[in-house]
């Protein structure tokens, strides 16, 4: 891949990138933002006060690089990048029924994922009401 094209790969796998509900203040794609910089790549949500938590620190700038990144090797690490995104092992190894339902607790996953899917939208107290529940064994 030619130099010229990495940065327009990186900007086509951050806009591809699936957006992260359950820590939408901390995306993956800030590392690939911080990764791609360095061949001019400008992140596509500048960092505001509104989009940005007080708890986290700000980023700080990257210190400049001695000799010029490696197109090869960077090359390299955007096929991994887009691996992950296209999910090329979960088709390539797929798992089979019996790993995704344990004969301990069938339904682990199931509830685990219908929880994952629910937890974006819970305000702090139906959160916190969830896991005091948990704490409670019903028989």
């Amino acid at each position: 891949m030619a130099t010229s094209t990495i940065p327009k790969a990186y900007t086509r796998l951050l806009t591809l990138w699936p957006k992260d509900a359950l820590r939408p203040n901390l995306p993956f794609t800030r590392a690939i933002e911080h990764r791609a910089s360095i061949y001019g790549v400008k992140p596509l949500v500048p960092p505001t006060p509104a989009n940005t938590s007080s708890k986290t620190p700000a980023p700080t700038p990257s210190p400049t690089r001695s000799t010029p990144p490696n197109p090869t090797l960077e090359t390299a690490q955007l096929n991994a990048l887009f691996s992950l995104l296209e999910n090329r092992y979960t088709n390539k190894y797929p798992l089979s029924k019996d790993v995704l339902r344990p004969a301990s607790n069938p339904e682990h996953y199931e509830r685990l994922m219908e929880e994952i899917e629910r937890a974006p939208g819970k305000t702090w107290w139906q959160a916190k009401l969830d896991e005091w529940k948990m704490k409670i064994r019903w028989s």
